[in-house]
């Protein structure tokens, strides 16, 4: 009857033991809010890259719009049009 009750007890402790291993809420709660935090930053990151080089991609495309001559519409005859002044 000793015998079992040691070999109960035993075993009840080493359940408890193995509970206690694994670890709780808050611990588990603390590494998953770690690890989204992270990913949050790395997506901010890669965002602020990305918007980055869509305005440098934009200011270039501006500078190279101002640089090319601005081109007269069709319709509008220019004065060194000859043929469309009358005689």
């Amino acid at each position: 009857m000793r015998g079992r009750f040691v070999g109960i007890a035993t075993l009840a402790l080493g359940l408890i033991a193995g509970c206690q291993a694994e670890p709780g809420f808050d611990e588990k709660f603390e590494q998953r809010s770690g690890e989204l935090s992270a990913k949050a930053r790395q997506i901010e990151a890669d965002a602020k890259v990305q918007l980055d080089a869509a305005r440098e991609a934009e200011r270039a495309a501006a500078e190279a719009n101002a640089a090319l001559p601005i081109a007269s519409d069709p319709a509008t005859p220019s004065a060194n049009d000859l043929s469309a002044s009358t005689p």
